[in-house]
């Protein structure tokens, strides 16, 4: 009988009250399709991988060279859930956190991810510039409008909950859509409190975020009202913010530091937006973790070529790291979509006249504010 119970909560956590998650009343099934959209005008192509709850049984699927387990084109179950967007990491792509993705989806969540042009595996030819926040900002929405317009998933999909899950650069784009203004507030030092060897102090790296500050502040707000929570997972880019630049930052975050991130230092970002966020988020360390562990298990093609990126923890760690950001990103997305008072988002500010949005009530905020 033991046996069979550890069984259960192998396959099946999250269906348990484990510390610190929501229990959930049902254990979905998990369905996986693909979506793709060309923009000829504006040159925009969108590849997206969405898992969803199904009544269907899942398989192994084959995506060279990524394998996943999901019933393809599953039927989906009956109901209406609260959507998650998904920002990969710049040396991710839309299969690199399928695990995540589906462990999601089973808890009874839509899970939309995109591999960014630009900024992704095989392309980084926006990285550390201005040009790609804006590429992913736009990519973000235009999946969102599509996911919505989509007669395939936007059936399936409460549109008055969406969450945004960020990872690295993913996770600074994720502020971006909440509200937060760039202004480059601790650029200035950041590679004299680094040192020489940090990936943003490169010369060609200094050279371009010199010249991604040049541009700021920004003429318009990047803010996007439908995302009502975001969870912004080994967040990188730190120094492009001031305490100021959460002036306008409304939605429920859950900011996770990976303890051993070497891209992204935690006292140098995560850490530094945690306190400049004054209270506005959860903020809580993967122990042992660094970005790459927070991506599923590389296929076996990939090891090889990727040791750096494929075998930064042992395959225990990683399990047990995922098993726990599993349980922070559940606990706090149930929270805050799944129960009937939503976080209340105001419109995007004018920011040539910088006056700052009301929501519908002080108290209301207030609330809010005292809730997370």
């Amino acid at each position: 009988m033991l046996r069979y119970i550890s069984l259960l909560l192998l396959f099946f956590p999250a269906c348990f009250a484990a510390p610190g998650v929501t229990p959930v009343a049902k254990f979905h099934k998990v369905g996986f399709r693909t979506l793709g959209q060309w923009h000829v005008e504006d040159k925009l192509r969108l590849d997206v991988n969405v898992w969803y709850p199904s009544t269907h049984s899942p398989r192994v699927l084959n995506y060279d060279p990524w394998t996943i387990v999901a019933a393809l084109e599953g039927r989906p179950a009956e109901d209406r859930f609260p959507l998650l967007l998904l920002s990969h990491d710049s040396d991710g792509t839309r299969f690199s956190y399928h695990d995540t993705a589906a462990r999601l989806a089973s808890l009874g969540f839509v899970v939309a991810s995109i591999t960014h042009s630009g900024d992704g595996m095989y392309n980084m030819d926006t990285l550390f510039s201005l040009a790609q926040f804006q590429s992913r900002l736009r990519e973000i929405s235009a999946m969102l409008d599509m996911l919505l317009e989509n007669p395939q998933v936007e059936q399936i999909i409460d549109r008055n909950r969406v969450g945004l899950i960020g990872f690295g650069a993913g996770a600074a784009t994720a502020l971006l859509i909440g509200g937060a203004l760039p202004d480059c507030g601790g650029w200035s030092d950041y590679c004299k409190r680094a040192g020489v060897s940090d990936s943003y102090c490169a010369p060609w790296a200094d050279k371009r975020i010199s010249s991604l500050c040049a541009k700021l502040p920004l003429e318009k707000s990047p803010a996007d009202p439908r995302i009502k929570a975001i969870a912004a997972v080994a967040p990188g880019y730190g120094m492009l913010f001031s305490q100021d630049s959460f002036r306008w930052f409304y939605p429920p975050l859950l900011l996770v530091s990976a303890e051993r991130d070497s891209i992204n230092p935690p006292a140098l970002h995560a850490a530094v937006l945690n306190l400049l966020l004054y209270s506005k988020a959860r903020y809580t360390t993967l122990e042992g973790a660094d970005a790459a562990s927070l991506m599923a298990i590389c296929p076996d093609s990939m090891s090889d070529d990727l040791p750096e990126l494929c075998r930064s923890v042992s395959p225990a760690e990683r399990s047990a790291i995922h098993q726990r950001l599993y349980n922070l990103l559940a606990d706090f997305f149930l929270h805050y979509l799944g129960s009937k008072n939503l976080p209340v988002i105001p419109a995007p500010p004018d920011l040539k006249k910088r006056e700052e949005p009301s929501l519908e009530s002080e108290p209301e905020r207030r609330r809010q504010r005292r809730s997370r």
